[in-house]
């Protein structure tokens, strides 16, 4: 049986029970939000003052070794803050296959772009990268098609993808993870 387990770090619980749900009508998976979530302090070792950001690749690379997802299992971990990959200003997420993913808040709550609080576009934004990171933790890579799975480079590109994967990768995951889909 397919599992995810959701974490959060400085996330509200309502959210994390929301996303959980959500990805339950996606995801034929045992979901869970753990109560304990992964202690800030763990993500701190990872904080740049000089970049005001997590380093990304380095928390993943850490928290795969600290959170063991069982067999068929994966972890998805909701930060409320901003990361990093060398190269980038920021990302949404990190993911690695086989394990999970990270998805950092920051860049989608609206605002952070000055705009009012938006539960539901942060929300949306906030499904739509979490699924974006599990796939890839399931093996899809980048697409191309009005796929959750298409790249991202600015929360324009959140806004105008869907929180679905189109059929080209809903067929490739269930080659590559048979019964995982609703």
């Amino acid at each position: 049986m397919y599992t995810i387990r959701i974490y959060g770090v400085g996330v509200d619980r309502e959210v994390l029970e929301w996303l959980a749900l959500s990805l339950g009508d996606i995801f034929n998976a045992e979901i869970t939000v753990d109560p304990r979530g992964i202690p800030l302090g763990e993500v701190l070792r990872f904080y740049r003052p000089e970049r005001e950001q997590v380093d990304a690749a380095a928390l993943l690379e850490h928290l795969s070794r600290r959170v063991v997802p069982g067999p068929q299992g994966r972890i998805l971990v909701v930060v409320k803050g901003d990361g990093y990959v060398e190269g980038l200003n920021f990302v949404f997420g990190v993911a690695m296959p086989g394990w999970g993913g990270i998805v950092f808040t920051e860049h989608l709550d609206p605002q952070f772009y000055g705009q009012p609080p938006s539960p539901g576009l942060f929300r949306a934004r906030l499904l739509k990268e979490a699924l974006h990171e599990l796939g890839h933790s399931y093996g899809l890579r980048h697409c191309r098609r009005d796929c959750v799975m298409r790249y991202s480079n600015s929360v324009y590109d959140v806004d105008r993808k869907p929180a679905r994967f189109c059929p080209h990768c809903r067929a490739e995951l269930e080659f590559l993870q048979p019964g995982l889909l609703r």
